[in-house]
C-alpha cells in the first residue's frame, strides 16, 4: 500500500510503498536510507517484486498505523538514525574547458636624471588545457644588467584531480624551514595543493552533537559566526569547519522551530604546519642549479637530484624528510611537527651532510602558540661550519646559528603590541642582531596610530637605533594621508589609489632629515593596463620616471589589449551585444566590445568565479537561460564564459479565414519553428519568434488551416503583421 510516513512527528515528502503483515510493517531498503534509518540486520523478503525489510527488526523503532488518515507513524531512537555528515569545505572542483590563449605581459620604464635610461620586463606565454609554456626576459637596465637577459623558461601543467604539478624548465626546489630553496633548470613533479584551494590540508576537529528535532545550527568561532546550516533529527557531525589556526573556542548553537536554543562550547588548537591524518605531500626535483640569475641567461651549475616527503601520521603528528644529492654535496634530514593543544605546537628537525669541506650536521627546534589574545614563537637552529646543502656557495651564505623570538599581544580596543629578536651568525664570522618593537591602535574612524622602534648591530659595528611614530588618516575608501617622524627623517604623504575598475590615482610625498626628497606621482588604471608618471627631487637633483604595464592577449580567435595576465582569465562572449556591463563577484569590471566580447584578466585560478552581466543593457527582445556563469580557470589559462543570448523577433499576427471572418478564439497553433500559441480576440496571435516564410498551422472546428508569412518582416520592435489569410490544408 502507498501511504504517508511520519517519523518522530516529521512528515516525509511523498508516498511510500509499505507492506503490512501479521508480524508488522515492511519497507524498501532505499526508503529506509532516505529516512536516515539504519537498515536492520534481518533477512529481506520479496513481495510483488519488491525487496522489503522488517521494521520490527530495527532497535528502538515503534510503528503505529493511522487508519483514518492512512499514515504510518514511526518513533525512532537516535541510535537507529544514520549520522548526518555535513562537509563545510567544498569538494574538488574541475576546471572549466579552456580556450587557446597567447599573452605578452610588459613592464616598461623610462627614466631621466643625469642621463636617459630605459628598460623592460617581458613575459610571453601560450596556454590551453594541455598546460602553459612561458618565458620571462629583461631588456636594458630593468634588472641592473645591460642588454637582453633571459630569466625563466618553462612548461607547466597542473593535474587538479591528482593534486600535482609538473614543471619542466626553470623553477625552484621545495623547501622546509631547515633547508634552502634554490632556482634550478630541470624538472619538478610533486604535490600542489593550490590546484584545489578549497581543500583543507591540516587537521581540523570534528564537531558532533544530536538534534532532538529538526533544527538550525550555527557555528561560532571566537564568538564570530563562521557557518550555519539546517539538520534533521538525530546525530550529526560537521566536518572541516572553517576555523582559524591557533587556539580558539567553538560554540555550537542549536535552535529549533520554537526558538528553543542550546549551546555547546569546546576548545581547539589547529596548526597549518601539520597535514591531516593520511594526507601526504611530496616533491621530486632533478636538474642543475641556476647561477647569476637576473644577470646571466644560461649559467647553470652541477647536476643534482632531490626529493622531499611529508605525511600526516595522526591529527597531532606530521613527519617530514628531504634528501639532496649532487657530485659535491649530499644531504639528508628529517623532522617532526607536533601539536599539544593545551600548550601549543612544537617542531624538531635534524640533518647530516657531506661536502667538499667534510661532514656536517644541523638541528632545529621551535615552539609556537597562537591564541586570540596573544602569540609567541621561538626557534633555534644550529649547524656545524662544515654543514652543506644546495644553494650554499660561500661562507657568507652559511648560517651556523640562528635564534628568533617573536611575541605579540592583543589589547582589544587599545590596540596591538609586538616584540621580536633575531640573532644570526655566519660561517665567515659575521653576526647580525635585530631587536624591534611595534604598537598600533585605531583611533576610531579618524586615524590609525603606529609606534615603532628597532635596534640593529652588524659585526664590527655599533648599535644603531631608530624609533618613530606614524599616523594614517583616511579620507574615504581610496584616499588617505600619512605622517611619520622618526630619529632620522620626517615624512608626509597624501595618496589616492586608482579604483580597481579603472580611473586615476596620485601620490604626493616629501621627507626631510637624513633624506631630503620630494616626490609627485600620477597614475591611471584602465582595462588595457596601467601607466604612471613620477617626478622626484633628491638632495637637489631632479629625476623623472615613466612606467607602463599591461598585456597583449590573443584568446577566442581575437586580439586584445588588457591588464597583465597574472592568474586566471575568462573570455566572455555575449553574442552580438556591445556595451554590456560585465561583473565579477558583483563588481563592475568592464563592458563588451563591438563584437560582444570582453576579457576578465584577474580571476582566481582553480576557484569558482561568478561572472554576470547587466540584463538591462540587452534589448527588450533578448532572452537567455541565466545572467550568471561560474567559471574555474586554470593557472594563467583562459576559460570560456558564453552567455547564450538570443534575439527574439516577437510579433502580433492577425489571421482571418478565407471568408474574411476572424479565427475562433482559443484555437491552438503550431509554428514551423516549434512554438505553440493560442488565437486571441480578433484573430490576433502573439508569437515570440518570427521569420520570413514561416508557417503557422491552426486547428479550428472545421479542420486545420495554414498561414504563411511570405513578405519581408518589418524592422520595428513588436510589429503587427496582417491580416493574413488562413488557407485550408490540402486534403481537408
Amino acid at each position: 500500500m502507498l501511504v504517508e510516513v511520519v517519523i518522530n512527528d516529521v512528515a516525509q515528502p511523498g508516498l511510500f510503498l509499505i507492506a503490512r503483515r501479521d508480524d508488522g510493517f515492511w519497507a524498501r531498503p532505499d526508503d529506509l536510507d532516505s529516512w536516515r534509518i539504519v537498515r536492520p540486520a534481518a533477512e529481506a523478503i520479496q513481495l510483488d517484486g519488491e525487496t522489503m525489510l522488517p521494521l520490527s527488526a530495527i532497535k528502538g523503532l515503534v510503528a503505529t498505523f493511522d487508519d483514518a488518515r492512512q499514515r504510518l507513524l514511526l518513533s525512532v531512537a537516535d541510535d537507529s538514525l544514520i549520522r548526518q555528515r555535513i562537509a563545510v569545505a567544498s569538494g574538488r572542483i574541475r576546471p572549466t574547458p579552456g580556450a587557446f590563449a597567447a599573452f605578452l605581459n610588459y613592464d616598461l620604464s623610462l627614466e631621466y636624471d643625469d642621463r636617459v635610461t630605459g628598460g623592460a620586463f617581458l613575459e610571453a606565454g601560450v596556454s590551453d588545457d594541455w598546460g602553459l609554456v612561458a618565458g620571462t626576459t629583461t631588456v636594458g637596465n630593468a634588472s641592473g644588467a645591460d642588454g637582453v637577459t633571459r630569466l625563466d623558461s618553462y612548461y607547466l601543467r597542473d593535474f587538479p584531480e591528482r593534486l600535482t604539478r609538473l614543471v619542466v624548465g626553470d623553477t625552484v626546489t621545495d623547501a622546509r624551514e631547515w633547508t634552502r630553496q634554490i632556482r634550478f633548470g630541470g624538472i619538478r613533479y610533486g604535490t600542489e595543493f593550490g590546484v584545489q584551494p578549497g581543500l583543507v590540508t591540516f587537521p581540523v576537529p570534528e564537531f558532533a552533537d544530536r538534534a532532538a528535532v529538526p533544527s538550525n545550527v550555527e557555528l561560532l568561532v571566537n564568538d564570530a559566526l563562521r557557518y550555519q546550516t539546517r539538520v534533521g533529527q538525530g546525530p550529526f557531525t560537521i566536518d572541516q569547519a572553517p576555523i582559524v589556526t591557533g587556539a580558539g573556542e567553538v560554540t555550537l548553537v542549536l535552535r529549533d522551530a520554537l526558538g528553543v536554543e542550546r549551546r555547546v562550547q569546546s576548545s581547539y588548537y589547529v596548526s597549518s604546519r601539520l597535514l591531516r591524518r593520511g594526507l601526504s605531500a611530496w616533491s621530486l626535483e632533478a636538474g642543475a642549479e641556476r647561477r647569476g640569475y637576473g644577470f646571466r641567461s644560461f649559467d647553470y651549475g652541477a647536476a643534482f637530484a632531490a626529493g622531499s616527503y611529508r605525511r600526516g601520521i595522526t591529527d597531532w603528528l606530521t613527519l617530514e624528510g628531504r634528501a639532496e644529492v649532487s657530485e659535491a654535496v649530499q644531504m639528508a634530514g628529517a623532522g617532526a611537527n607536533i601539536v599539544w593543544p593545551a600548550i601549543g605546537e612544537f617542531g624538531v628537525a635534524g640533518a647530516v651532510s657531506r661536502g667538499e669541506e667534510g661532514k656536517g650536521a644541523l638541528y632545529r627546534v621551535y615552539y609556537s602558540r597562537i591564541s586570540p589574545g596573544w602569540n609567541l614563537a621561538v626557534s633555534y637552529q644550529r649547524a656545524t661550519r662544515d654543514f652543506d646543502q644546495l644553494g650554499i656557495d660561500f661562507d657568507r651564505d652559511r648560517i651556523t646559528k640562528q635564534f628568533q623570538a617573536t611575541a605579540g599581544v592583543s589589547l582589544g580596543r587599545f590596540g596591538n603590541a609586538a616584540l621580536s629578536w633575531t640573532d644570526l651568525e655566519y660561517a665567515d664570522g659575521n653576526r647580525t642582531r635585530v631587536l624591534s618593537g611595534n604598537y598600533s591602535v585605531s583611533l576610531g574612524n579618524l586615524a590609525y596610530l603606529n609606534l615603532f622602534a628597532f635596534r640593529t648591530r652588524a659585526e664590527n659595528a655599533r648599535w644603531e637605533t631608530t624609533a618613530g611614530i606614524g599616523v594614517t588618516v583616511p579620507f574615504g575608501p581610496r584616499r588617505s594621508a600619512y605622517v611619520q617622524a622618526d630619529s632620522r627623517n620626517v615624512l608626509a604623504e597624501l595618496r589616492q589609489t586608482a579604483p580597481t575598475e579603472g580611473g586615476w590615482g596620485y601620490r604626493l610625498a616629501t621627507s626631510t632629515g637624513e633624506t631630503d626628497r620630494q616626490q609627485a606621482e600620477l597614475n591611471w588604471r584602465g582595462d588595457v593596463g596601467e601607466v604612471s608618471l613620477e617626478a622626484a627631487r633628491f638632495d637637489g637633483d631632479l629625476g623623472i620616471r615613466a612606467l607602463a604595464s599591461g598585456g597583449l592577449l590573443i584568446a577566442g580567435e581575437r586580439a586584445y589589449a588588457t591588464r597583465r595576465v597574472e592568474d586566471g582569465l575568462a573570455v566572455v562572449e555575449v553574442p552580438g551585444q556591445s556595451g554590456v556591463r560585465i561583473y565579477q563577484e558583483n563588481r563592475l569590471v568592464t563592458r563588451t566590445d563591438d563584437h560582444g566580447r570582453a576579457i576578465l584578466p584577474d580571476l582566481r585560478p582553480y576557484e569558482e568565479n561568478r561572472i554576470s552581466l547587466a540584463p538591462s543593457d540587452l534589448p527588450l527582445d533578448a532572452r537567455m537561460p541565466d545572467d550568471n556563469i561560474l567559471v574555474v580557470p586554470r593557472f594563467r589559462g583562459a576559460a570560456r564564459a558564453r552567455f547564450g543570448v538570443k534575439r527574439d523577433r516577437p510579433a502580433t499576427i492577425v489571421v482571418a479565414m478565407p471568408a474574411d471572418g476572424p479565427v475562433e478564439v482559443g484555437a491552438t497553433i503550431l509554428t514551423s519553428l516549434g512554438e505553440s500559441a493560442f488565437v486571441g480576440y480578433g484573430g490576433e496571435i502573439f508569437v515570440r519568434e518570427t521569420r520570413q516564410d514561416m508557417t503557422l498551422d491552426i486547428d479550428t472546428a472545421e479542420g486545420t488551416c495554414r498561414v504563411t508569412i511570405s513578405a519581408k518582416l518589418p524592422e520595428e520592435v513588436l510589429p503587427r503583421i496582417g491580416p493574413l489569410p488562413c488557407q485550408a490544408r490540402a486534403g481537408q
